[in-house]
C-alpha cells in the first residue's frame, strides 16, 4: 500500500509554503504535527515545550540535511526550515491538522518504525514520565488512539 495521502500532502504543503525539501524531509515535518497539536492543546506554548520542539528540529536537521551543502551548512539550513515549519504549523493548526493526521495514519500502516518516533515525541510532552496539563493528557490519548500508537 502506498502512502497516497502523504504524497498529496507533500505536494500541496510544499507548494503553499514554497519549500525546497524532499519527501523524506517533509515526512518528518508531518511527524512533528502531532506534537505541535499536543503542546497547543492547553492554549499555551511554554518555554520548555518550545525548547523541546527546537531540539527535535536540530536532531532532524542533523539527520536529514541535503547533501548539496557543506555538513554544517546543510544541518543548520534544515534545522532552520524545521523550526520555521513548526512555528507555521503551530499558528495554522486549523488548516493543516486534519490533513496531516489523515496522511500520517495511512503512512503508519506501511511504516511501523515511524510509530516509535511518534511514541517518543508525544511522550516527551505528555507521556507517563511527565506531568501534563489535563487538556494535554486528553489530546495525548486522542492522538495515540487516532494514529494507532
Amino acid at each position: 500500500m502506498s502512502a497516497i495521502k502523504m504524497d498529496n500532502l507533500f505536494k500541496e504543503y510544499t507548494e503553499v509554503r514554497f519549500l525546497d525539501i524532499n519527501r523524506e524531509q517533509f515526512i518528518y515535518i508531518a511527524h512533528l504535527l502531532p506534537s505541535c497539536t499536543l503542546v497547543m492543546s492547553d492554549g499555551l506554548l511554554d518555554n520548555e515545550e518550545w525548547l523541546t520542539l527546537k531540539q527535535l528540529s536540530k536532531i532532524l536537521g542533523d539527520e536529514f540535511a541535503a547533501d548539496n551543502l557543506g555538513t554544517d551548512e546543510k544541518e543548520e539550513n534544515l534545522m532552520l526550515i524545521y523550526k520555521a515549519e513548526i512555528r507555521y504549523l503551530l499558528k495554522n493548526k486549523e488548516r493543516w491538522e486534519r490533513k496531516f493526521l489523515e496522511a500520517l495514519k495511512e503512512y503508519l500502516l506501511t511504516n511501523p518504525s515511524s510509530k516509535d518516533f511518534l511514541d517518543e515525541t508525544l511522550d516527551l510532552f505528555a507521556g507517563p514520565d511527565t506531568d501534563p496539563d489535563p487538556k494535554e493528557k486528553v489530546v495525548y490519548e486522542k492522538l495515540r488512539t487516532e494514529l494507532g500508537l
